[in-house]
């Protein structure tokens, strides 16, 4: 089960939260961005032929949370490369030790015959899970009004995932910026949510993550950004890719049915 693996992994960054390094970081995150913009992402690999298996369990925990009134939330995602997304909102990193605590609580009422025995049904479905704490970013996105994010829908995602060379952040947040203004300029209807990683794997990284009703709706209004926009984005992208040290993305849909929040009573139909 992906929160075997999780678990162990925040243990990790509960760790780390005693330390001067995570210490450093929240000071400056204070200092950036207001509380309750702060995320713990999960990224789960899963064997092609354990999702089945992998499906049914997220979905049995589901009821589980529930029926244990666990108090933390989270969204859930689905790439087209074999790859769950699972997005925790947090208010600040303190409550990192919470939602640990909270784990191990819910695990030892449950009973830890029934973790055991999912884990069991689940076999080789997980090949690895990632975990990073990620910041939003307000200031390096553009949000529309007319083109809000609704989780509780099905929606297409792009996430481009900007792994960035050590020293050159503040070059990579200028790009953005640029691009913010010449949307601004340009009146444009479609934008980003931008996100800067704090702790995890590939440090330093930035995400971003664009949206559309469909594979196919979303790129026809990039294909219309583009047009829009002509040449002014080239000298941004530019500048974007001097200072990575790789480029990735992923596409995939959000799963509303694999998600939790906190005031669910039953989980959502399968």
């Amino acid at each position: 089960m992906r929160r075997c693996v999780w678990i162990v992994s925040l243990v990790l960054l509960v760790a780390f939260a005693s330390g001067p390094a995570l210490a450093t970081a929240e000071e400056k995150a204070e200092e950036m961005v207001d509380q309750g913009n702060l995320v713990i992402v999960e990224v789960v690999t899963i064997n092609p032929d354990g999702l089945a298996a992998y499906e049914a369990a997220s979905k049995k925990m589901l009821s589980v949370l529930a029926e244990h009134d666990f108090p933390y939330g989270y969204d859930a995602y689905m790439t087209d490369d074999y790859h769950y997304m699972f997005v925790y909102p947090i208010k600040s990193f303190g409550d990192i030790d919470a939602l640990y605590g909270n784990w191990m609580k819910l695990i030892e009422s449950w009973g830890m015959d029934k973790w055991d025995a999912m884990q069991k049904e689940l076999g080789d479905a997980v090949v690895s899970s990632d975990l990073t704490v990620f910041n939003f970013r307000r200031d390096l996105s553009f949000l529309p009004e007319d083109n809000a994010y609704d989780g509780s829908k099905p929606n297409f995602v792009y996430w481009g995932f900007c792994k960035v060379k050590p020293g050159k952040e503040q070059a990579l947040e200028e790009a953005f910026k640029g691009f913010v203004d010449l949307w601004k300029s340009k009146e444009m209807t479609t934008g980003w949510a931008a996100y800067q990683g704090f702790f995890g794997a590939d440090m330093p990284i930035y995400v971003y993550a664009e949206w559309g009703p469909s594979p196919a709706a979303f790129w026809a209004q990039s294909e219309k950004a583009e047009a829009k926009i002509g040449d002014g984005a080239k000298g941004l992208w530019d500048q974007t890719m001097q200072s990575l040290r790789s480029y990735e993305f992923m596409t995939g849909r959000n799963r509303p049915d694999l998600s939790y929040k906190p005031a669910m009573k039953e989980a959502p139909e399968k």
